[in-house]
């Protein structure tokens, strides 16, 4: 998540933490053990049995069906503003379709 000014006035910077995320991401996708266990490195609190559970499962949903890692739906999009707007989360309008970019996902 950022701004449209970061978007704007530092675009570079965005691109950068978005090339790493997603080489996070997709690291993730192919070594879910792995991952798993970077995670626990870090964060040892964690109940390691949940966390491999979780990423053995999440592993193939990261993308889904979308063509790249991060793409996005409008209609998703929407159904998430219609929760939160109906469980009083958010009020007044939203124009949705400024609210995500596909700009800075790799390609």
């Amino acid at each position: 998540m950022t701004s449209e000014d970061m978007i704007a006035n530092q675009s570079e910077s965005v691109s950068k933490f978005m090339r790493a995320v997603t080489k996070g991401y997709e690291f993730a996708m192919e070594n879910p053990e792995e991952a798993a266990d970077i995670l626990l490195t870090y964060a040892p609190e964690l109940d390691e049995e949940l966390v491999k559970a979780s990423q053995e499962w999440l592993a193939d949903k990261y993308q889904a069906d979308a063509p790249v890692w991060g793409d996005q739906k409008l209609s998703v999009w929407q159904d998430y503003l219609t929760w939160l707007t109906d469980n009083g989360l958010i009020e007044g309008t939203t124009d949705i379709e400024n609210a995500f970019t596909a700009d800075f996902l790799a390609q």
